[in-house]
């Protein structure tokens, strides 16, 4: 009897385990929102100085962070526990906009589009627009298509492409320019269009290193680099992967194009 109590508390323990998670990336990218919320309100009253500013635009980034992780280990806990549900799913994708749409795009509308006019603001909502599109239809395939690759740029890894640069900058206390304004009205629109593509995206990256020593040794460069420039890191890691995917896409096309001096030939009639 006692067996039975507790195998039946923990079978009702497991599944929640996951949408605790889930509830940790909703949580995460909540706090990036009131964070970059935070920070116009201090700077429209006069009450914040520049460093503190800096400070807290990292953190609105660094939450969407978290938020990546708290995402990443929820799915991996369902499959490990062989709990995967529709009610998880929907409501993993339901999280990952909050913390991977909207949520990127107030820290950069407030961050540095906000004095760009009708401008910046169709960019950014045109980003949120292409998540919510990409996880509906993530929620569609994902059980076939998207099994073993993505089939356009998965939310955490777009959100990351958004956030990478703003957390460099206000790491090295850098004041965005029109520079960098432009980048954002160009780049929130192109990262929208990527998660909306057929572009297929690796979810688990190989690289042929050579045997498990090489791998160790790769391993303690890029963990040391983490470590010691983290902010630069992330920024060439998620452009890396969004380059890559794009790179393998158009080898990909132009492979399967006949070339211009292939004719197909036809049985001549009465031969």
């Amino acid at each position: 009897m006692r067996e039975k109590r507790k195998k039946s508390k923990r079978q009702r323990v497991i599944p929640v385990l996951p949408n605790l998670f889930t509830t940790g990336n909703l949580f995460c990218g909540l706090l990036s929102i009131m964070t970059s919320i935070e920070v116009i309100v201090a700077v429209s009253t006069g009450g914040a100085s520049e460093e503190w500013v800096f400070r807290r635009f990292w953190w609105a980034g660094a939450f969407i962070v978290i938020s990546a992780f708290l995402d990443m280990m929820d799915g991996k806990l369902a499959r490990f526990f062989n709990h995967e549900s529709k009610f998880g799913l929907s409501y993993d994708s339901l999280s990952d906009l909050v913390s991977f749409g909207v949520a990127p795009a107030v820290l950069i509308y407030s961050w540095v589009l906000m004095g760009s006019g009708k401008i910046g603001l169709m960019a950014v909502l045109f980003y949120v627009v292409c998540t919510a599109l990409r996880l509906a239809r993530f929620n569609v395939q994902s059980g076939n298509e998207e099994k073993l690759s993505f089939t356009g740029l998965p939310s955490p890894a777009a959100a990351g492409l958004m956030i990478a640069p703003v957390m460099l900058l206000t790491a090295l206390n850098i004041i965005p320019d029109s520079r960098v304004v432009w980048f954002f009205l160009i780049a929130a629109p192109v990262i929208g269009l990527l998660m909306v593509s057929n572009v297929r995206y690796s979810k688990r990256p190989y690289f042929n290193i050579g045997g498990p020593f090489n791998a160790l040794v790769v391993a303690a460069i890029i963990i040391a680099a983490i470590i010691t420039h983290p902010e630069i890191m992330f920024i060439f890691i998620v452009y890396l992967y969004a380059v890559i995917g794009l790179a393998l896409h158009a080898i990909k096309q132009l492979k399967g194009k006949p070339k211009l001096g292939d004719e197909v030939e036809t049985p001549e009639s009465g031969s």
